[in-house]
């Protein structure tokens, strides 16, 4: 009985010093517009509203899932040689979306069906035929500079 109290004791405190570290971490990324784990950066010129949609267009939510993830999971598949310039094309292109998509419905010219759209695209590039994903990327990059227009 004891050894199961000092076990639940030592979880607890592990536990508690885990929590305590991912808020500091939190914290911290907050401090430089960064979210814990993601490399992107919040653009200084979206407002606050702009800022909080641009943050779940990159993370996802409940009900979807994040360029960030996407990104990842796509560049799994990705060829080691490929793969940086497919990254830096991926966060550019990841950018320009959630810049407008981050903006108010009435005015913004990317809407959620096209994320979604675009996320299968890329996702079944991926899957089925990644040595075509550079096309696939450069093409939905079209169709957002089509859309801006």
């Amino acid at each position: 009985m004891q050894g199961i109290i000092v076990g639940l004791a030592v979880w607890w405190v592990v536990s508690a010093g885990s929590v305590a570290s991912a808020a500091a971490s939190e914290a911290q990324a907050a401090l430089v517009n960064q979210a814990p784990g993601y490399r992107y950066e919040i653009p200084a010129t979206l407002s606050s509203e702009e800022r909080k949609w641009f943050k779940v267009f990159q993370e996802g939510n409940l009900l979807s899932e994040g360029w960030q993830d996407i990104s990842a999971e796509i560049l799994s598949k990705t060829s080691p040689e490929q793969r940086p310039s497919q990254k830096v094309a991926l966060e550019k292109l990841g950018n320009k979306i959630g810049m407008e998509w981050s903006r108010p419905n009435a005015v913004r010219k990317v809407d959620s069906s096209m994320l979604r759209q675009w996320g299968d695209i890329l996702r079944t590039t991926a899957r089925t035929n990644p040595q075509q994903l550079t096309k696939a990327i450069a093409l939905i990059d079209q169709k957002v500079d089509a859309a801006l227009d």
